[in-house]
């Protein structure tokens, strides 16, 4: 019985052991794995179609599918994001590559780079996807290039999506100055919202994903291809709910008014023109209430109530600053440029587009949700009703500070 006991003490311990040895059995080694930061979904080119090889032509026959995407993945070298080597424009070793892979889904595209990359592709470290409008423009097309990487495991919820009037592979094949991977230069580039009032808030797959599931129109960031040195993200692609095909773009200044809208204006500047003077308005705060009403007929109308404050950052030949009628006539312009733009993003969206990504629709299913159920089906594709809604805009505009000066020369 002495010699049993300490065998039974060490029993508990031996089982401990043994399940923290089990903890490791899958382990990949870093210098085993193929760092796949970003993905771009193109259309096949017009001249390589009926060019793919036999398993393609043979797999789009049974399934009755002709759509074939040319999908470039950029992949990490990781030597050369060592300090010591010089960018990836080409002066040094080279931080990334590109490869490219024809395929008609995405999980058999993943597979065949399987089969041509040395390393094991590894999604966990993926920043963006970059679909090309072609892509996007056709119905259900855009959900059904993303499904794959929304069922895979190894995906992160906050994997930026974005559409491009360019070819996808053009935009991830900038080469910036300043970083080594176009995949991280974009990633960044997305969340500079605080220096701009014209760069949507960044688009997560997961977030797309809810969009997806409601049927709710949506907007994402937008990016260009400015040159071979850099990109912009000043536009924002258009989504229907219904189809989930895109609709359109809104340019820079809707992009803008957009924002303001939604209230997701977190910094940035607004020129403004007073008695024949330029000036520019830096905004420091910025707050947004949404108001609706009820008619005779039962029919909603809105009002955007948006409340802007900031400082005054240059004035071209001002008078002096400081006094009362000079700082209201700054507010009345800045609050007219404010109001320009709204107006121009609601035009669009109710008259050309009839896609509420304004926010309308989740008001209503918030704040009136018997009136929502009973019109759901008239909002946007049956009756049009979104297209028919007036909208107001209420924006009062306070300059908090005119600059360390009251004037330079009048």
């Amino acid at each position: 019985m002495t010699r049993a006991a300490p065998r039974r003490r060490m029993l508990p311990l031996l089982l401990a052991v043994c399940a923290f040895m089990t903890g490791c059995w899958d382990r990949v080694e870093i210098d085993q794995r193929g760092f796949v930061v970003g993905v771009g979904i193109d259309e096949q080119d017009k001249k390589e179609e009926g060019k793919g090889d036999e398993d393609n032509q043979k797999n789009n026959n049974q399934t009755g599918s002709n759509q074939m995407f040319k999908v470039v993945y950029q992949i990490i070298m990781p030597a050369g994001l060592s300090t010591n080597k010089g960018g990836g424009d080409g002066t040094g070793g080279k931080a990334y590559f590109n490869m490219a892979v024809e395929e008609n889904t995405m999980a058999t595209s993943m597979a065949k780079l399987s089969q041509r990359l040395s390393r094991a592709p590894f999604f966990e470290h993926l920043k963006v996807i970059i679909i090309s409008e072609s892509i996007a423009r056709k119905p259900k097309k855009f959900a059904e290039t993303i499904d794959f990487f929304l069922r895979e495991s190894q995906m992160r919820r906050s994997t930026r999506v974005m559409v491009t009037r360019d070819k996808a592979v053009n935009i991830l094949n900038t080469h910036p100055p300043d970083q080594r991977l176009p995949s991280a230069y974009l990633e960044e580039l997305s969340d500079n919202t605080k220096e701009s009032t014209r760069i949507l808030p960044e688009s997560r797959i997961g977030d797309v994903h809810e969009f997806l599931l409601k049927h709710k129109s949506f907007a994402i960031q937008g990016v260009q291809n400015g040159n071979r040195n850099f990109l912009t993200v000043t536009e924002a692609a258009v989504f229907n709910g219904s189809s989930n095909q895109l609709i359109g773009f809104l340019n820079p200044m809707e992009t803008a008014g957009l924002n303001f809208m939604e209230g997701n204006v977190r910094g940035g500047q607004i020129k403004f023109t007073f008695e024949d003077r330029l000036g520019v308005f830096s905004i420091e705060r910025m707050s947004k209430r949404l108001e609706c009403k009820f008619g005779p007929d039962n029919m909603p109308s809105f009002t955007f109530h948006i409340r802007v404050e900031g400082a005054v950052d240059e004035v071209f030949h001002a008078p002096d600053t400081l006094k009362e009628p000079a700082i209201n006539k700054m507010e009345a312009a800045i609050q007219g440029e404010i109001v320009k733009l709204m107006t121009i993003t609601t035009n669009k969206l109710q008259h050309e587009y009839n896609c509420d990504v304004m926010g309308l629709r989740e008001y209503l299913f918030h704040k009136h949700y018997r009136w929502f159920q009973e019109h759901e089906s008239q909002w946007e594709e049956e009756g049009k009703l979104f297209s028919t809604r007036p909208v107001q805009m209420d924006v009062k505009v306070s300059v908090r500070s005119s600059g360390n000066i009251n004037l330079t020369e009048d």
